[in-house]
């Protein structure tokens, strides 16, 4: 895990190295184990190296393959990157270094790029120069774990990097639709469009080609539509449960054993969760002297849970207590490393500062969950699916009724959602990628002959697509900004297409019992439990869902005073009067969300310090109910 910025100018007027060691050094964070910058006529590589594969000066970058064709900036993890040494040994190509970087450009020296990326298992992003036909290339991972941004500006120049703010020029100014969607709800973090106009996201399992015309060639080479295989899943459907949760489980292990290889410290991250637990179980097995973190949230703990993991386990459980006062005083801090405002994902202060305690131990990387509720469809509201589709079924029914019997008066008292135009508005906001995902996924799983199995495909589909996009997000700059590598056992790509291609008995079961008082008698995420009951107490495989929550939303106060002279009130035009009104009819979600995009537009607009945001909030009427 790594840094990565650097500058192409078609024209090849020379660059100054200077201009990478500034952009590198806004992400310092990333990698503050060594830095480098590779400079040519018309481009510049800079990199930042957080070292976990091979921790000698061999590994350094940006590196330059053995035939000098190119050079390579890359942050990330090969995870197969030892099957794909041996491939390269076989053809008598010699790498020197023990990691994963070297393995990845001599890949790329011999097969190419469009043949590589296929290939490639694991976390990363990378810029690679050709210095024979003068192109860049950036490319992204197949989940989206790790980031890369990029702006074309004057004479097609480009400048890319990791992190947003080191993409900051002066003169910024706030993509609307993006600032609108975000209060909207969405996450912002996943899409080609950004929170600042002109700075855009390269999109998973993408690749993009400058080659100095006016606009560069886009190639994607993985949709995660693409692991939907009619054939496996007739497969997972005639196997008895025993074959099911045993080819889960070698996927699950295979998995494990990748992302556990690292030459620097390594813990896992628990919640008290099943997701977390069956991780650190599995991760105890290769590591007896494993460390567990939690964030005990205080108002929402889940602390007893991950002390009975601990002592489960025989493992140390290290823990960071967050109360209200730590989200005020980090909330600045916290905004500034997630690049976005905090609305999508209040939880960002805990993830932030177990990250913070992980890191003065010397850690290095964490193991988490991330990844089996959307694969397996682990969240409440889609568990109760089945009952709502009666429900929602019988609700269109009836409409369809009434706005055929007197379309008048129901257009006025229940406008169908298409006539809505705040509905549309809010798809035109969202520029209609929640419409268009939505739709390819429910095209991408039509063969199934099974109504529910459609269902519950397509939606793992969509969460995967959406909002587990946006964990990663979190996951990655929370932790990076304390030089932190994330790894995620449930994105395995065997375990992964293997789990969107079961069938929807071992997602969501119905039974007898009353599991979850949110959705009684159904049971979530089935398979993931089945399998953690292998290696914890039944107790701990079967506990609800909760996470990281955070309440902090209910005893916030804000005074409209704190934002005068700001960023909401220049942006919408807003006078004192307005403000006060605003905040007056606002519910305390809305006026958190304001208060968190203030927060964003202060740092990443207004170009003020995170000290200087912090003594705003504390000096402008931001506090907590007594």
């Amino acid at each position: 895990m790594c840094g990565v910025a650097g500058i192409y100018r078609p024209d090849r007027a020379p660059l100054d190295r200077a201009d990478g060691e500034r952009m590198i050094a806004t992400l310092t964070h990333r990698g503050p184990d060594d830095s480098g910058v590779w400079v040519d006529r018309g481009i510049v590589l800079a990199h930042q190296r957080l070292a976990i594969l091979d921790l000698s000066p061999r590994a350094a970058q940006p590196m330059r393959s053995a035939d000098g064709r190119y050079v390579l900036s890359y942050n990330g993890e090969i995870f197969n990157f030892q099957t794909l040494r041996s491939r390269l040994e076989a053809r008598g190509v010699t790498v020197r270094s023990s990691g994963d970087t070297e393995v990845l450009l001599e890949h790329i020296a011999a097969f190419g790029v469009e043949a590589t990326l296929p290939e490639l298992e694991g976390d990363w992003a990378f810029a690679l120069w050709d210095a024979r036909d003068r192109v860049l290339v950036l490319a992204r991972d197949r989940h989206g774990v790790k980031p890369l941004y990029y702006t074309v500006g004057s004479g097609n120049q480009v400048r890319f990097a990791s992190e947003v703010k080191a993409l900051l020029d002066g003169g910024v100014e706030p993509d609307l639709a993006t600032v609108n969607a975000t209060l909207l709800g969405l996450s912002g973090t996943w899409g080609e469009h950004t929170m600042i106009r002109g700075i855009n996201a390269v999109r998973p399992g993408e690749w993009l080609r400058f080659d100095g015309s006016t606009t560069p060639q886009r190639r994607t080479f993985f949709r995660i539509t693409d692991w939907v295989d009619p054939a496996l899943s007739a497969e997972l459907d005639r196997a008895s449960e025993h074959e099911v949760l045993e080819r889960l489980a070698g996927d699950f292990e295979t998995s494990m054993d990748l992302r556990m290889i690292s030459d620097a410290p390594l813990a896992c991250l628990v919640s008290g969760g099943v997701d977390s637990n069956l991780v650190a179980a599995a991760a105890r097995k290769r590591n007896p002297d494993l460390a567990l973190y939690h964030a005990d949230v205080v108002n929402d703990s889940e602390r007893p849970a991950a002390e009975a993991l601990a002592r489960e386990l025989g493992l140390e459980l290290r823990v960071t207590r967050v109360s209200d006062d730590d989200f005020l005083s980090a909330v600045a801090a916290v905004t500034w490393a997630n690049d976005t405002p905090l609305i999508y994902h209040l939880n960002s202060v805990p993830f932030y500062l177990v990250s913070e305690l992980a890191h003065r131990d010397g850690i290095k990387v964490l193991l988490t969950g991330e990844g089996s509720d959307e694969y397996f469809i682990g969240y409440p509201q889609y568990a109760l699916a089945p009952v709502l589709d009666v429900v929602e079924a019988g609700k269109r029914r009836l409409q369809d009724t009434l706005h055929a019997a007197v379309p008048r008066a129901a257009r006025l008292l229940w406008p169908k959602r298409s006539d809505d135009f705040a509905e549309q508005l809010r798809a035109l906001v969202f520029r209609f990628e929640e419409e268009i995902v939505r739709r390819d996924s429910e095209a991408a799983v039509a063969h199934l002959p099974r109504r529910r199995d459609r269902r519950y495909q397509a939606m793992a589909l969509t969460l995967v697509q959406e909002h587990l996009v946006s964990l990663l997000h979190r996951n990655d700059r929370l932790g990076m900004a304390w030089s932190l590598e994330s790894r995620f056992p449930f994105l395995g790509h065997d375990l992964a297409r293997t789990a969107l291609n079961l069938p929807g008995r071992y997602k969501l079961r119905v039974t007898r019992s009353l599991h979850d008082r949110r959705h009684p008698f159904i049971v979530d995420k089935w398979a993931v439990r089945a399998l953690a009951e292998r290696y914890v107490p039944s107790d701990l495989a079967r506990r609800e869902k909760q996470g990281f929550p955070v309440s902090i939303a209910q005893r916030l106060r804000i005074d409209p005073r704190f934002y005068q002279g700001g960023f909401v009130q220049d942006l919408y035009g807003l006078d004192q009067v307005a403000l006060e009104r605003l905040h007056a009819s606002a519910s305390r979600t809305w006026a958190t969300r304001l208060l968190l995009l203030e927060v964003w537009g202060r740092l990443f607009v207004l170009g003020r310090s995170v000290s200087q945001v912090q003594e705003e909030l504390a000096r402008g009427g931001v506090a907590l109910a007594g």
